[in-house]
């Protein structure tokens, strides 16, 4: 699978004292029609491409996989050097230690193991290596989650190793109502996916 040209930029986090504690409440089934939509009638270049976010609850407390699914259009693949159906599964681990704020540590696929066959229901967290340095702090309330890893190079260097697939870790979630916005990396640059979850 190729993912090259379509690597991280995150923003500092704002921390508010005594905020509620966010919800975590991900799961779901995510696509950003809407947007694909705007940028063909608006005819942004390079053009916002189909993507569907799906994210499974495991039999382990507190992880979650999380697949990223692109379509991407032939001239535009055609451009960019890469395959028309693009996708990375990460776990994410919703971390909850005591006196500290809550984080999001995704973790990939060893590189021995096929992402294709990878199940929520069988989930196994030995299979899985930590990517730490792009761990996302999180804040907001119970209408609200924004989770933001931090702008250093860190995590850049963390995930040199795994190629084009590192432009769809995700590095900026927010979480409104039924919208899901993630922050990954198209055409070497940040792009905000703006996703609504499927009823």
């Amino acid at each position: 699978m190729v993912l090259a040209t379509l690597a991280l930029s995150q923003t500092a986090p704002c921390k508010e004292p005594n905020a509620p504690t966010p919800q975590i409440d991900l799961v779901g089934r995510y696509e950003n029609g809407a947007q694909v939509a705007q940028g063909k009638a608006t005819r942004e270049n390079p053009p916002p491409q189909h993507v569907v976010i799906t994210i499974e609850p495991t039999e382990q407390k507190d992880w979650e996989l999380w697949r990223v699914h692109m379509d991407v259009e032939p001239d535009v693949a055609a451009t960019a050097g890469s395959d028309t159906s693009l996708e990375a599964v990460w776990a994410m681990n919703i971390s909850r230690q005591t006196g500290k704020p809550l984080q999001i540590i995704p973790y990939t696929l060893k590189p021995s193991l096929d992402e294709a066959s990878v199940k929520a229901s069988s989930f196994d967290r030995t299979q899985w290596l930590s990517l730490e340095a792009c761990t996302l702090d999180v804040e907001g309330g119970k209408s609200r989650m924004i989770a933001r890893a931090p702008p250093d190079e860190m995590c850049v260097a963390a995930t040199m190793g795994l190629g084009g697939k590192r432009s769809f870790l995700p590095s900026w979630i927010e979480r409104q109502g039924d919208w899901l916005r993630v922050q990954l990396i198209y055409f070497g640059k940040p792009w905000r996916v703006n996703a609504l979850r499927s009823k």
